[in-house]
């Protein structure tokens, strides 16, 4: 049975009965766990307190080895009675949000994906498009956000706390972007992976529609002209898929048809 004994450090003693009959309820019931455990070759040794009592609770041993030392249950006594031991909490942000690294961590990256999507359809693509935060940042103008919460500005999701991360994602369906004016790079990155601008369809220079092949001429029958190799400038016609290059060489009228590859 649960032993109980009276501390002498002064408390103030406001608890009512019925929080009193509630503890020596539970304090029997932990009673009857220890008895249990003991059936299973374990040894339990508990020390509670409520108010100016001290409760002993636990297995045969365990309980025969707190009331050894009393100087432990004063010390415990002492430990819970004592005036301005200070409550070690969690730490918190300014805005009350409990820190959460891990969460935070998998929330911004959402954010951040969700944000690069919306940037590739701005664009006229479903691709996920990498933003360009700081580009965005110099230059608020060329390109607007909007559908942020009231108060928070378009910036890195790094910046954002959890409170925000959260707020972006449950909202994000009125979150879009606009661009009103494109960002150039030399590599066109902003136009994503695949997509080609107007800039790249440009029309393939002169140079570039002739290429240089080699034609094996056939002699003709009892012509008496030798085989021979010559190399004959044709020109790709994009435009017409059935243009003819007349060539004669050697006295030999060959007609060379030319269809460009797909």
């Amino acid at each position: 049975m649960a032993q109980v004994a009276t501390s002498t450090m002064p408390m103030e003693n406001d608890a009512s009965p019925e929080s009193r009959m509630v503890v020596t309820f539970l304090v029997s019931a932990l009673e009857s766990m220890c008895k249990e455990l003991a059936k299973s070759k374990a040894e339990v040794a508990c020390i509670a307190m409520y108010e100016t009592d001290v409760f002993v609770v636990g297995t045969e041993k365990g309980r025969a080895f707190v009331n050894a030392r009393m100087d432990l249950q004063k010390d415990f006594a002492k430990y819970c009675v004592a005036e301005g031991l200070p409550e070690v909490k969690p730490p918190r942000p300014g805005n009350g949000v409990q820190l959460d690294s891990g969460e935070t961590e998998i929330l911004r990256k959402a954010v951040e994906d969700y944000f690069c999507f919306c940037y590739g359809k701005a664009l006229g693509t479903t691709a996920v498009v990498p933003v360009p935060y700081e580009k965005m940042l110099r230059d608020q103008s060329a390109v607007v956000v909007q559908g942020l919460p009231e108060g928070v500005a378009f910036q890195h999701p790094q910046n954002y706390d959890l409170a925000t991360l959260k707020w972006i994602l449950e909202n994000k369906a009125g979150i879009s972007f606009i661009i009103n004016r494109p960002f150039r790079s030399p590599a066109h990155q902003q136009s994503g992976p695949g997509i080609v601008t107007d800039a790249e369809r440009s029309v393939t220079s002169p140079r570039e529609s002739c290429s240089l092949i080699r034609v094996k001429a056939e002699p003709m029958e009892d012509s008496g002209v030798s085989l021979k190799a010559a190399a004959v400038s044709v020109k790709k016609e994009a435009e017409d898929p059935n243009y003819y290059c007349y060539n004669m060489q050697a006295g030999v009228a060959q007609w060379i048809e030319h269809r460009p590859m797909d």
